[in-house]
């Protein structure tokens, strides 16, 4: 069985971990997440535009066919 030194050593490990794990969590939450919805938005503006154009060309394609 260990004893009390050990354990309050590896407690200690744990704790530091820990710290560093938070610590990157932060960073990722702080910086990351923000260019990741800046990219996001721009994909969705482009989605946007092209559903667009596409539906604008339906409409295009069913005039062609009523009127002639």
């Amino acid at each position: 069985m260990k004893e009390v030194y050990d354990l309050k050593v590896e407690v200690t490990e744990v704790k530091g971990d820990i710290k560093v794990i938070n610590q990157d969590l932060a960073h990722i939450k702080n910086n990351h997440l923000a260019h990741i919805e800046k990219d996001v938005a721009g994909i969705k503006k482009i989605m946007w535009t092209v559903g667009l154009m596409i539906f604008a060309e339906l409409i295009i394609l069913v005039k062609h066919f009523i009127i002639g």
